[in-house]
């Protein structure tokens, strides 16, 4: 075994006692905290926090060849302008998954693979949340350091309407810029509310919203206005966040259920998941989901793909990465 093989082999076995620790410690908390009544009232009657019908969406799966990483955990996700998901696990690698769900491993060199987002050139910005970095992977799958200092668990990444990144840090507690160019990253937002910031997206406006995986507040951050609490949804662990159809769709991890938040009227509810795990495909208030973790639009905005977050995922088809696709109503 080579020395760098060996700091490696370390690495992965260090991440895997972090990684099972932490599973752990919020399987624990899922099983002492089930979800809500709120969250059972708003699943089951399919209405609105504001009293209104909860619009109706299907859920459809797709198995792809992606392999599921060693340690059973599956994290950031994101769709490009071509409709192809990456999926990056909390391992070393990082999926081009087409829309059929054909896989081709993109890069398989990191050791923590958080959030990532597509860029424009036909590369990916890809987390690494142990090491406090993020690299720019390139078509080819190679990848260089777009940004390692100023960062504290880099999470999901969101591009802003100026053309910086802004990157949230779970492990810090706070929003980061990054250059467009790449760079050291700068703090741009601390909030005593926020605890651990891991999903964040940016609308039209440039609104920036923010999913915090330790309480269930979702935060909106608007430059020059500052922080404000869009909703604060039943449960806990929210997850990543997706804007679609003038929705902002969070992902309730521990919960199996996906919320809706109406961007304008600010009313919540269920639009997918029951409550409890499972992986059935149906409509609102029948489909089942287990443990949504990456979420994101995909082009044209009418679909919405996630993924689970642990490897009991795909039952039917295990060792397999599988995503669903949340059709939005017509």
């Amino acid at each position: 075994m080579t020395p760098t093989t060996r700091r490696r082999a370390c690495r992965n076995r260090a991440l895997s006692v972090a990684m099972v620790a932490l599973s752990a410690c919020q399987s624990d908390g899922a099983a002492q905290t089930a979800p809500s009544a709120d969250a059972r009232i708003l699943s089951a009657d399919q209405v609105m926090s504001d009293g209104s019908a909860v619009p109706i969406h299907q859920i459809e799966t797709l198995v792809t060849s992606a392999p599921i990483p060693s340690g059973g955990l599956v994290g950031g996700m994101s769709v490009d302008a071509k409709g192809n998901v990456y999926s990056a696990d909390f391992e070393a690698s990082v999926w081009r998954i087409a829309p059929d769900g054909e896989a081709w491993l993109l890069n398989d060199e990191f050791t923590s693979a958080s959030g990532n987002l597509p860029l424009p050139d036909g590369s990916l910005l890809q987390g690494e949340w142990t090491d406090n970095v993020i690299f720019r992977i390139a078509p080819d799958g190679s990848r260089t350091v777009f940004s390692d200092s100023g960062l504290d668990g880099p999470v999901g990444i969101a591009r802003m309407i100026d053309g910086d990144f802004v990157v949230a840090n779970w492990r810090g507690g706070y929003l980061a810029r990054v250059p467009a160019e790449g760079g050291p990253a700068v703090e741009l937002v601390r909030d005593a509310r926020m605890n651990r910031p891991n999903g964040v997206v940016v609308d039209g406006a440039g609104n920036v919203y923010v999913s915090d995986l330790e309480v269930g507040s979702v935060f909106r951050w608007t430059p020059g206005a500052g922080v404000t609490i869009l909703a604060e949804l039943p449960g806990r662990g929210n997850a990543h966040a997706a804007i679609a159809g003038g929705g902002l769709y969070v992902n309730k991890i521990w919960d199996h259920v996906i919320y809706r938040v109406d961007l304008e009227t600010e009313a919540y509810g269920i639009v997918a998941g029951t409550g409890r795990a499972g992986y059935d495909d149906g409509p609102t208030g029948s489909a089942t989901i287990e443990e949504p973790n990456g979420i994101a639009t995909a082009p044209g905005g009418e679909v919405i793909y996630f993924n689970t977050h642990r490897g009991v995922m795909g039952r039917g088809n295990p060792g397999t990465i599988i995503l669903r696709r949340l059709m939005l109503p017509e």
